[in-house]
């Protein structure tokens, strides 16, 4: 009779063959850097859009001029700045905070790979008081920011660009402390559940935070600009370049340093002349110009006058 062939069975595994061991908590895949990754992706797409970028540099550029023509008691709503104006002078506001961005990114990235060294290699008691430690100071910088949400940047509990910075930063550090407890396997269980439900809704709101504290801050440091340009204005009228003033009529045209000459010759196109001025501005067809000797404090005023060589001329000189 014929053989019966012989059920095939399943190769054994040799003994030679290494067995998978369990990935650690430690070396898991992390999820961080896709997080972070989404997150800057998300937030390009709202700011790479023209209008919004433009809307956002305009109201920088309106912010700083707001601050420094307020400074001489002039409302900019009268100045008549153009759009490009504004989007022009908004270049040094943003440069600033942007470059701070980038400084605190390095530090940041720095601080990320010692601490991932420290957590590969610690016990689980060691990882869970290092989150504590991070969530308690992730805390501490977010109350500080939300506390000053609500005070003047000069009253604002660690300043006008501490502030916005203690909001972001508290922000990032929570989102940064919620998915290193993830990795670590230092929360479980439920905790991790529910780390896991809300991971959208905390990235939605670690997004709008952030840019809160980027666009609080950048709005401080325009204002910061315009009032320093001022001040500077301020103490530099007397070595200023001169506007000359040259009327047909005689102007009440008076201040600190302010003198007017009456020229004699009948043929003159103007009769009277006025030295002592230094220009502020000229914007929208109007010379805005300050006395040499304006202080914010010795109620002198700006002279508006238009630029019109008819009855009007202005010339300047070093």
């Amino acid at each position: 009779m014929p053989a019966e062939p012989s059920a095939e069975r399943p190769a054994e595994p040799s003994a030679e063959q290494p067995a998978e061991q369990p990935a650690e908590a430690g070396d898991a895949p992390s999820g961080g850097d896709q997080a972070i990754g989404r997150v800057v992706e998300i937030a390009g797409r709202v700011l790479a859009s023209t209008g919004v970028l433009t809307a956002i540099l305009y109201y920088f550029g309106y912010v700083r001029e707001r601050a420094l023509f307020a400074y001489f008691g002039i409302d900019l709503g009268t100045v008549g700045f153009t759009t490009t104006d504004y989007l022009v002078l908004s270049a040094g506001p943003v440069f600033s905070p942007l470059a701070s961005v980038m400084v605190f990114g390095v530090g940041a990235l720095i601080a990320h790979h010692l601490l991932v060294h420290l957590m590969r290699g610690a016990s689980h008691r060691v990882r869970l008081l290092v989150c504590v430690l991070l969530t308690t100071l992730a805390f501490t910088l977010l109350t500080i920011g939300a506390v000053s949400l609500h005070r003047q940047a000069e009253d604002a509990v660690s300043g006008p660009y501490l502030s916005p910075a203690a909001l972001g930063a508290g922000t990032l550090l929570l989102e940064y402390v919620a998915e290193a407890a993830t990795r670590y396997g230092v929360a479980r269980g439920g905790w991790s559940e529910m780390l896991a439900s809300t991971r959208a809704v905390r990235r939605l709101l670690l997004i709008a935070l952030a840019l809160i504290a980027a666009f609080w801050a950048t709005a401080n440091t325009a204002q910061q600009h315009g009032l320093d340009a001022a001040r500077a204005i301020e103490l530099s009228l007397p070595t200023s370049p001169q506007a000359i003033v040259y009327t047909r009529e005689r102007l009440h045209i008076t201040g600190p340093g302010v003198g007017v000459v009456q020229l004699g010759a009948k043929d003159a196109a103007f009769g009277y002349r006025y030295n002592g001025l230094r220009t502020l501005a000229h914007v929208g067809g109007r010379w805005f110009l300050l006395p040499a000797g304006w202080t914010r404090h010795n109620g002198a005023t700006v002279i508006l006058l238009p630029d019109s060589t008819k009855d009007v001329r202005v010339d300047l000189a070093p």
